[in-house]
């Protein structure tokens, strides 16, 4: 019989994951509001990225199993704008901004979001290339 502590761990380890995820994506949007001067507290911008998270999980969990059934990629254009309408929609009420400054909030906190993955991607890539260079220079001298 296997034990059930590891699949415990596992679930735990989920949730954690979950949760960090969930602290950093609303990091930039809370930022993005705080850079247009808007004055929301960080727990409010934790339940908004929650539920838009949640509506944009579904949305994309749609549009993928309407892109099975069709090729159409019209299907996946009107799905990015409704996630994004309902992103705003939900912004806009949580956030208690009006709509011009929820739109604002969602770029920014795009740009912001593109910034620190690129920056992650360069970190993980310089990484990779000095593991792998000195894989490969190991090996120069091998041959011959």
């Amino acid at each position: 019989m296997v034990s059930s502590g590891f699949s415990a761990l596992g679930i735990v380890g989920i949730i954690v994951g979950f949760i960090v995820a969930w602290i950093i994506s609303s990091i930039p949007v809370y930022l993005a509001a705080r850079i247009i001067g808007e004055h929301v507290s960080f727990l409010r911008t934790l339940i908004a990225t929650l539920i838009s998270g949640i509506v944009s999980f579904i949305i994309g969990f749609v549009v993928i199993a309407s892109l099975l059934f069709t090729s159409s990629l019209a299907i996946l254009v009107v799905g990015l704008i409704i996630g994004f309408v309902i992103s705003l929609i939900i912004y806009k009420y949580l956030l208690d901004v009006s709509w011009a400054r929820a739109f604002i909030i969602l770029i920014i906190a795009g740009v912001i979001d593109l910034g620190i993955l690129l920056i992650l991607f360069l970190i993980l890539s310089a990484i990779g290339y000095l593991v792998i260079g000195s894989a490969f220079s190991s090996l120069q001298g091998v041959s011959g």
